[in-house]
């Protein structure tokens, strides 16, 4: 029996719009990202959710609470869905870690999966976490409908592996805030396992001038 997984990106942060790197540190969302966070929980609510897990990290639980209320639900918690750590580069700049590691900056823009961040977190570790996670849920809820609340890089690494698409090329896959990925679970034995029903919609935000 299928299991329909609907991907989230947290709203829009203050570190989002200084360009910093987040990882596991946290921001508040902004004024904007508070409204993103809205307008996926009134898109959502049309839908028959059954669960909404989370990332532990603050602006991945607030997305998480605006679509788990018009369902009356508590966002489920889990660490494994929190965001990569970026080591040295949390708190710092595009700007600053462009001046300060040009050559790895520009290494990780050809291929992000061999040339990790230094005290950062490898590229197949957060997709092992992650993946654990999903395993878990969609044995939980087969046939039904759930959300997942996350963060750019690791949705962009993960849906890379649920595709089969090379690690290194996962910054391909943009991932904006308040953007939603509608994917099917069919089982390991079907032809299409994962079936991709949307990738990165942002529709519900545009239509509201954001």
């Amino acid at each position: 029996m299928s299991t329909t997984i609907i991907f989230v990106r947290h709203g829009e942060t203050a570190w989002n719009l200084e360009q910093r790197y987040q990882g596991q540190e946290d921001s508040p969302l902004s004024e904007q990202g508070r409204r993103q966070a809205q307008l996926v929980g009134e898109l959502l609510s049309k839908r028959k959710i059954t669960a909404v897990y989370t990332s532990d990290l603050g602006r991945a639980v607030l997305t998480a609470k605006c679509i788990a209320d018009p369902h009356n639900l508590t966002p489920i918690v889990d660490e494994r869905l929190r965001e990569m750590s970026f080591g040295d580069w949390e708190g710092m700049t595009r700007e600053e870690v462009v001046e300060q590691y040009p050559e790895l900056y520009r290494a990780r823009q050809r291929d992000n999966s061999s040339h990790p961040i230094p005290g950062g977190e490898q590229p197949g570790e957060v997709i092992q976490r992650f993946l654990s996670c999903l395993e878990e849920i969609v044995a939980r809820h087969p046939g039904e409908t759930i959300v997942v609340v996350s963060h750019g890089a690791a949705l962009r690494m993960t849906l890379a592996s649920l595709l089969a698409i090379p690690l290194g090329r996962s910054q391909c896959l943009s991932q904006s805030n308040g953007g939603i990925s509608e994917l099917v679970y069919n089982g390991p034995g079907a032809s299409c396992p994962w079936r991709v029903i949307t990738l990165n919609s942002t529709a519900h935000l545009l239509e509201h001038n954001l």
